[in-house]
């Protein structure tokens, strides 16, 4: 007993998913990408404590293609940000790293550094904070790029 199988469209069939594989790294999500990552860099300079503004300053998103990966990111390079982001446990600062900002809030160095010696620095959040503000208008962005690619 012989039994014959033809299937129609398979060819087409194949030719649409590779289509939309090649868009799920085309424009609808890199676009999604970059206004989420844009929305997150905003809100977080908007929440970072500002005493000169370099912290706030040095905060960038960017967004890059990483094999069939889109990636977003925003962050800063500044080697104090995570203290700041994440706070710390109680140390002795180094105490010239506080003069400046002691200088211009009108107290000592000294006093900060013991301050923290004691009580560490509380965390600020203020990365996470504008993830978590804009989590939900994220995943519509990529709800809506995603109907996009899938209805063409």
């Amino acid at each position: 007993m012989d039994i014959d199988i033809e299937v129609k469209g398979l060819i087409e069939l194949q030719r649409k998913t590779e289509a939309m594989i090649a868009d799920l790294h085309g424009a609808p999500i890199l676009n999604a990408m970059r206004d989420s990552v844009l929305q997150i860099d905003r809100d977080a300079k908007k929440n970072a404590p500002v005493s000169d503004g370099i912290l706030r300053a040095s905060i960038l998103p960017g967004v890059r293609m990483s094999g069939s990966e889109v990636e977003g990111v925003v962050g800063t390079d500044l080697n104090y940000a995570p203290y700041m982001e994440f706070g710390t446990r109680p140390h002795w600062p180094p105490i010239a790293a506080l003069e400046r900002w002691a200088y211009k809030h009108h107290t000592s160095a000294f006093l900060v550094a013991r301050a923290i010696a004691r009580h560490g620095t509380k965390p600020r959040r203020f990365m996470q904070q504008a993830f978590e503000t804009n989590e939900d208008n994220i995943i519509r962005r990529f709800e809506r790029a995603l109907e996009e690619v899938v209805n063409g």
